[in-house]
């Protein structure tokens, strides 16, 4: 099999790119690949002589395109490519809104953003599209309104890396091959070192209680909550120090929080850092945190990392990882006022409860080792893969069969009918509607 992966890649610093550059070497050998991403020369050295690269232009002779999609405008081409030739999306997240954003708005097309809106939500997304379009839709009203339906569609299979996303697709698309696949857990540092060993390698001190909060820092994190609740442990005498491993994002007052809040010098932030130190500091951490609102129904790899080393992880009631995963292999903090106590309380007993602490750890490494191992993960990607490359003309005529020209008043037509069904609480109603519809307009496009 002839395989395109459309992905970032290393040295960019989304991890959907450490992803999958962790996978390729066991990819590779089962397919023959060939990486797509948007400039070759940027990426490293290393992953190239995995296999050869080409641009998004580029003619790429491949049986099937493997196309990794997440929320951001780093996949903004991996997106568009899915769109225009069918093959199987690999969703890294549920939600892909601001991706949409990002080409429709923020591109000056503010109209194709709100055909968007009401095409897959009906006049709900026609007002509440408005109010995004004109920046007033704060973080939440994007978090509601996944906007992936048009990715899917054009899909001839789909893979999730949590049950959410796979239960979307197989709502919508009765017949396609849906895949659930576990997020891998990969550590670079085999055996994963100590804690001890890990704070010796990092300058940490041996005696503290690290609380870490791991990858790039955003305002989805609740890292102001955090350092709230990290400052007032520090005033009742706790030696605790709070670790940011991973850049943070420009706009996030991280530092005028931790002043605020009297944090002071125990607040460590590190910088973007390189795989093995990343995983060191999981390592180094008695607890990390990893809280999540909204969520865009993403399974965190950093997240999966922690739970593979062993250390309990708090994270936000209701976000992916609480939703997705057993009872007893995260630790979920409540959502609204009461967030900072239960917080404040879990941190003080963990703290206080080293045995509490290795034996939830303990649960989280076990369960990781059994259902997230990469080895076997790619094995059953590549296995789905080749089945969906064996029904590939089928599944692209069924394909071709529901797709309308998105121009002319067959389009328009197609657009409105669907938001009329999900007005109607319809959705999910499959009916063949544009040669319907074309036989209506008397053959016209």
């Amino acid at each position: 099999m002839r395989l395109a992966v459309w992905s970032p890649l290393p040295p960019s610093p989304s991890g959907i790119a450490d992803y999958v550059a962790e996978q390729l070497p066991l990819l590779k050998q089962q397919a023959d690949l060939r990486l797509v991403v948007e400039d070759p020369l940027a990426v490293d050295p290393a992953i190239s002589a995995v296999a050869p690269l080409a641009r998004p232009g580029d003619r790429i002779d491949a049986d099937l395109n493997l196309y990794h999609v997440g929320n951001s405008p780093a996949h903004a081409y991996v997106y568009r490519a899915a769109l225009n030739q069918p093959g199987v999306v690999l969703l890294h997240d549920s939600n892909l809104h601001h991706l949409v954003l990002h080409e429709t708005v923020e591109r000056g097309d503010s109209a194709a953003y709100l055909r968007e809106m009401r095409r897959a939500y009906g006049e709900a997304g026609t007002f509440a599209g408005r109010q995004v379009a004109r920046a007033l839709g704060g973080d939440l009203l994007p978090a509601l309104y996944p906007l992936n339906d048009r990715v899917l569609e054009r899909s001839l299979g789909v893979v999730g890396l949590t049950q959410h996303v796979c239960s979307i697709a197989i709502r919508r698309l009765p017949g396609r091959p849906v895949l659930h696949l576990p997020h891998h857990a990969h550590l670079p540092l085999h055996p994963a070192p100590s804690r001890e060993e890990a704070r010796r390698r990092l300058g940490l001190e041996a005696g503290d209680f690290i609380v870490t909060a791991p990858g790039l820092a955003t305002a989805t994190k609740r890292l102001d909550v955090v350092i709230r609740v990290a400052a007032r442990l520090l005033t009742r005498g706790l030696s605790l120090r709070l670790v940011i491993a991973g850049a943070v994002d420009p706009k996030l007052p991280l530092q005028e929080w931790a002043r605020k809040a009297g944090l002071g010098d125990r607040l460590l932030v590190t910088g973007r850092v390189g795989l093995e130190d990343f995983v060191r500091h999981l390592a180094a951490a008695d607890v990390v945190v990893a809280l999540r609102f909204p969520s865009h129904g993403e399974m965190s790899g950093a997240l999966v990392r922690a739970l593979a080393v062993g250390r309990p992880v708090l994270v936000s009631s209701g976000s992916t990882p609480a939703a997705e995963l057993p009872e007893g292999i995260v630790v979920p903090v409540d959502l609204g006022p009461h967030e900072e106590a239960q917080m404040e309380a879990l941190l003080e007993r963990l703290q206080a409860d080293r045995l509490l602490r290795d034996k939830i750890g303990a649960l989280a490494r076990d369960h990781v080792r059994r259902h997230h191992d990469r080895e076997a993960t790619v094995s059953r990607l590549a296995a789905f893969l080749g089945r969906v490359l064996e029904r590939k003309q089928e599944l692209g005529a069924a394909v071709a069969a529901e797709d309308a020209a998105e121009v002319g008043l067959l389009g328009y037509l197609v657009g409105e009918v669907r938001g009329a069904a999900r007005d109607l609480g319809l959705p999910g109603a499959h009916v063949p509607l544009t040669p319907l519809l074309r036989d209506l307009l008397g053959g016209r496009p």
